[in-house]
């Protein structure tokens, strides 16, 4: 008996999707992210492979501000993370120089 449905997919490929705050990339935004982005910045120690993944405030800069973004979220109540969030995987929205993700969590 033939077939009366036709199916066609296209399948596309995501690019540049990340946990925004997840600097580590292990999936969840925590103390261990701010720490991590400290350690890159004053001790030499291994930085984020996904840049926008630790730019907590989306300000198109890895630095220090963006460890105290995450601090002040998670310990004083402070502004959670720019889009695309730090439960949702998703693009950069916003336009800046931080090159596209390497960000395995998603």
């Amino acid at each position: 008996m033939p077939s009366l449905f036709h199916y066609e997919f296209e399948i596309v490929a995501v690019t540049g999707t990340f946990r925004r705050g997840d600097a580590n990339a292990d999936a969840k935004v925590d103390l261990s992210d701010a720490v991590m982005i400290l350690g890159c910045k004053f001790l030499g120690e291994e930085c984020p492979t996904c840049r926008d993944a630790g730019d907590a405030n989306d300000d198109g800069n890895l630095d220090v501000s963006d460890a105290v973004w995450l601090l002040s979220h998670l310990f004083l109540g402070g502004d959670p993370p720019y889009a695309p969030g730090k439960r949702d995987c998703g693009p950069d929205p916003t336009e800046d120089s931080i090159p596209e993700c390497i960000y395995d969590a998603c």
